[in-house]
């Protein structure tokens, strides 16, 4: 296995250019050293067997495999050869070129693992004898390089304006019956821009809005407290648990709730059916500074999987988990409650109403988000994963404190935080307008109400049964149906073209009933009301029978029935019905009992 790998070692540094080689013979109870065109290699006493050759060679690294543009090789590159490989830490040091010293270059050792791959290790830069050192456990290939952080903030840069300017691209929501869900003259009306697109329609029976976010960042939805949450598809989190588990501030208005919403994500809301209420979407604290701990995510993550490539997917893995505790319990566990503490400064940040606060609001976040990271990381396996964390959160620092200040130079950018690229309302407002409460004002406008109801066709409404569990049965010449709630049952006759009839019974009331009537022998149901062609609207009626059938087809809500002369209109707020001719009628629900035309 030893002679396998220094094989490969050496078989790796054919066709490089030596600059400079040293071999020297271990002795087990004393230091070796081997140094070569500037480099110095030095194997504590027991870290090889007695006797063993150790090599060193340092070529000029023009043969150094394809690397990032995020570094790039500064000084020569070396291999060192120990067969049996090394039972103790060794270190490296390299002199610092001359030019290399730069606050925005961080100089750093790469070295090449067992099977091929580059990372970083523990590097010290000592500024008096101008050195760069490395701790390394095991020998084989590796050369100083520098990050370049001046490139790295101006490439964050450009993808944080990106992030906060672009577009996700989502599709266009599609929602079930939409003529529907509008019928009865219910109105949706929404804010300007394409940061958000939605439907409003009905499916399985729920009226539902679907709202997409088409940013690429978070946003907060705010929307009225009875309205429910039914689409987990997307990444979302209540606004007030993922606050107070990150130790924010969150601004609901009394009755409403929030979530916080993915870029590209969709939330689905039930709306109960006659309610009415705004749904609005903006960048909120809460929203901003999740946007600004998932760009800190990001940027991380890119430094981390240069450092090395278990660390990148560790870091991946990390922020992918902190987004799934967040949205899955909304409290603060030990993971989340790193940046509770962390962000206690940004408690007083309740609006995003300024660009100052908007630019503290991420200073806190990437400030955070190294401490995050290495508190989630500590426990990756690899040499001294502690000094390499340190060393990634330097550079990350180094690179979120750059873009800040790139951020913070670019005034303009606030324009697009506030508005998200200027095309879209600072705040975007969905609102849902029931129909009209008020009854109508004459028997005209009452007539003209019934007649500009969506018409349902009268062939379906030609049966009923007087008693539960019944089969439906034909209704000679008449037409019978239940509003939605099941509180009114009515049948229309129309079947007599100058004499139609209208004749509806309500279970619960709470308006005045009429006087009592002497029936003699038979009963007098005071809960009746109907119209006809001759009379006018009467409250109250003696039976010695079922008036109507009980059980009947539902006429849903915003939609008309019209037989003849006559007709009704079902609403959530009320049902009307009148002759059509004569302007005879009546509005009637729990609590209103209105009549028209005498």
């Amino acid at each position: 296995m030893a002679m396998s790998l220094v094989a490969t070692l050496v078989a790796a540094c054919t066709g490089r250019k030596a600059v400079g080689e040293d071999t020297a013979r271990v002795h087990a109870g004393s230091p070796t050293v081997l140094t070569a065109a500037g480099v110095t290699v030095t194997l504590p006493g027991g870290a090889a067997a007695e006797g063993t050759t150790a090599k060193l060679t340092v070529s000029d690294g023009g043969d150094l495999p394809e690397l990032p543009d995020s570094i790039r090789a500064i000084g020569h590159s070396v291999s060192v050869e120990v067969p049996g490989g090394i039972a103790k830490p060794a270190t490296v040091v390299f002199p610092a070129p001359a030019g290399s010293v730069d606050r925005s270059l961080h100089q750093v050792v790469v070295w090449q693992d067992n099977v091929g791959g580059w990372g970083w290790v523990p590097t010290t830069y000592d500024a008096g004898q101008r050195t760069v050192s490395a701790e390394v456990d095991h020998f084989s290939r590796g050369f100083l390089g520098g990050i370049d952080v001046k490139k790295w903030a101006n490439d964050r840069w450009n993808s944080f304006h990106d992030y906060i300017t672009g577009r996700a691209g989502v599709a266009q929501p599609q929602c079930g019956d939409e003529a529907a869900a509008h019928a009865g003259g219910v109105k949706v009306t929404s804010g300007s821009g394409d940061r958000v697109k939605w439907c409003f329609g009905i499916e399985d029976g729920r009226r539902v809005l679907k709202i997409a976010n088409n940013t690429r960042t978070y946003l907060q939805m705010t929307y009225p407290a009875g309205w429910r949450v039914i689409d987990g598809a997307s990444v979302s989190f209540d606004a007030g648990t993922a606050a107070r588990a990150i130790g924010a501030a969150v601004s609901v208005p009394r009755g409403t709730a929030a979530r916080i919403v993915d870029g590209g994500g969709t939330l689905t809301l039930t709306v109960p059916a006659g309610a009415s209420g705004r749904v609005t979407t903006e960048t909120s604290v809460v929203a901003w500074l999740i946007s600004a701990i998932a760009f800190g995510f990001e940027t991380y993550a890119a430094v981390a999987e240069a450092a090395g490539s278990t660390l990148g997917k560790a870091a991946k893995s990390a922020a992918d988990r902190f987004a799934v505790l967040l949205g899955a319990t909304g409290q603060a566990t030990p993971e989340i409650a790193v940046f509770k503490s962390c962000l206690k400064g940004a408690k007083g940040l309740v609006k995003l109403d300024s660009a100052e606060v908007a630019w503290d609001v991420l200073e806190f976040a990437w400030d955070c988000v190294p401490v995050y990271m290495k508190s989630q990381l500590e426990d990756v396996q690899i040499f001294a994963a502690g000094v390499i964390l340190s060393m990634i959160g330097a550079v990350v620092d180094a690179i979120l404190t750059a873009v800040h200040l790139l951020v913070t130079g670019g005034r303009d950018l606030w324009d697009h935080i506030a508005s998200l690229g200027g095309k879209s309302d600072v705040v975007y407002h969905i609102v849902i307008a029931g129909p009209s409460t008020s009854e109508p004002a004459t028997s005209a406008a009452l007539v003209a109400y019934i007649k500009a109801g969506k018409k349902v066709n009268t062939s379906a409404y030609n049966e009923g049964a007087y008693n539960p569990g019944v089969p439906y049965s034909y209704s000679h010449g008449r037409l019978p149906f239940t509003m939605p709630s099941g509180n009114i049952v009515c049948a229309l006759d129309g079947s007599d073209r100058t004499d139609g009839s209208i004749i509806c019974l309500i279970s619960d009331f709470s308006f005045r009933p009429p006087p009592p009537k002497n029936c003699g022998d038979i009963a007098y149901v005071p809960n009746v009301i109907g119209v006809n062609h001759r009379d006018s609207v009467y409250q109250g009626t003696c039976t010695g029978g079922q008036l109507l059938e009980h059980y009947s087809h539902k006429l849903p809500y915003g939609s008309s029935i019209l037989d003849g002369t006559v007709g009704c209109r079902s609403e959530s707020v009320f049902l009307a019905c009148a002759d059509l001719t004569t302007g005879k009628g009546f509005v009637v629900s729990k609590t209103v009992f209105r009549t028209y035309g005498g």
